[in-house]
Order: structure tokens, then sequence, then C-alpha cells
């Protein structure tokens, strides 16, 4: 098999892509695909936000965020709360998303997404271009079919569930047509 060289880039597949929550009470939404599990005693997450960003400074804020993870049907969602930032609009009221109160934070969750992880962040790590949240995980809320007999989350159910992407990229938004996003999300 040939291969070439390339430049140092992001390149890495497949990479769930997930919905944050995050401002406590005034709640806004975010699409990121810069998430991993990094600890398991006790449980841990690290999640990598753009300071430029909106859900960053509600981040660093509330100092909390739920991780909703997001079915296939919820593709244009996912496509729509990536490309539009909250500081411009109110992304949960135009997509019509139904939060639920979540148990040890004040930022609610996504009630339609199966899986939902409370998260407090723990530490921050400042990056070149991304600061990364360590946080602790809270608590785990998942629809009742993805779980095995000892209550765990079965992969095997649970693969159907996640929507993923090729490759992490930086703003690939030329590709959407934002008028057509919110009127399918509207229309959802």
């Amino acid at each position: 098999m040939a291969k070439r060289i390339l430049e140092p880039n992001t390149t890495l597949y497949p990479v769930a892509v997930v919905l944050v929550t995050t401002g406590g009470a005034n709640p806004n939404v975010f699409t990121c695909n810069r998430i991993a599990s990094v600890s398991s005693e006790p449980p841990r997450l690290a999640l990598a936000a753009r300071p430029n960003r909106y859900s960053h400074a509600l981040i660093r804020a509330s100092r909390e965020f739920v991780v909703n993870i997001p079915s296939p049907a919820q593709q244009t969602l996912s496509d729509y709360l990536g490309v539009v930032t909250g500081r411009d609009e109110d992304k949960i009221a135009i997509a019509n998303l139904q939060l639920a109160p979540a148990t040890k934070i004040k930022t609610p969750l996504l009630a339609d997404c199966p899986v939902n992880i409370e998260c407090t962040v723990e530490r921050e790590i400042e990056l070149d271009s991304h600061t990364l949240f360590i946080a602790l995980v809270q608590a785990v809320h998942a629809d009742e079919s993805l779980l095995d007999a000892n209550g765990d989350v079965d992969v095997a159910r649970a693969r159907g569930i996640v929507y993923d992407c090729g490759t992490v990229r930086e703003r690939p938004t030329a590709k959407f047509n934002l008028d057509d996003l919110r009127r399918n999300v509207k229309g959802a």
C-alpha cells in the first residue's frame, strides 16, 4: 500500500459528534467533536473549545456542561448547532429543543438525546488554539433500551445511536447552507 506523508493536521477518524449544553440557568448548546474519555477512576471527560467561541466563556463561567450524545437522525440538528453561534440566535428555541433538568448540575440536558453525561470542570489546560476542559462525570442518563442486564450502556446497542463525522477539521461550514439548515431544523 503506497502512502504519502502529509503536513501535520487533525485527521482522526471516526470521531463522535456530541451536543454540549452549558451556561447553567441560561443554557446554550453547541456541536463538538473534540472530546474524549480520559480517566475511569474517577470518570473524567476532556473537551476542547476555542477561546473565541461563545460556549467557551459559558463553560468557564458555569464550570459545568452536559455531553448529549445525538442519534444519527439528529444529524441536521447537529450540523445546525455547530454552524450557528449562540451569540447571534437562540439555537435552543429555533431548533425547538426539549430541555430536561440535570440531577447534579444547573445546566439542563437535551431530552431527545439517548445519552446525557453531566460534568463539572475540574481543571483547564491552555493549548495553542483551544482550552482543554478536564471534567468529572457527575451523572449519566441513558435510554433504557441501551442498557444491558447489569444496567450498563451496552456498547453494541449504543453503536447504532452515534452520529459520527469522518474527520476532525476546523470550521467545515462552507458545505452548509445556513438557510436550509434553519428550515430543516425547524421542520424536524
